[in-house]
């Protein structure tokens, strides 16, 4: 499987990041903006990517103070919305969509 940890990317990939990247089953996206890219940007990475998985981070939660967005801009208008209900998943070759689905995981206070 590819996997791809975005970290606090800060920046669009551009067609030769794209392209480094390969075809990816799992892609973990930055979506708060401010420190990081912003729900728009991690749209047009998702689009341009078009990973398996998509999951979501470094998003504002109640136990964050930081002047960052929530995950629902970033959920805003797309299809194949799965909120897992642990913090933990198991994911084989077997269980990657053919689709994009996005997955919001739990976080834990």
């Amino acid at each position: 499987m590819r996997i791809a940890h975005c970290g606090d990317l800060g920046h669009t990939l551009s067609d030769k990041d794209i392209a480094a990247l390969g075809a990816l089953d799992v892609l973990l996206i930055p979506v708060g903006g401010h420190f990081t890219i912003d729900a728009a940007q991690a749209t047009a990475v998702v689009e341009k990517v078009e990973p398996g998985i998509v999951i979501p981070m470094h998003y504002k939660t109640e136990v964050l103070d930081f002047p960052i967005a929530g995950v629902d801009e970033f959920l805003k208008d797309k299809k194949n919305i799965k909120r897992i209900l642990i913090s933990d998943v198991s994911i084989t070759q077997e269980t990657i969509p053919s689709e994009t689905e996005i997955w919001v995981l739990p976080y834990i206070k």
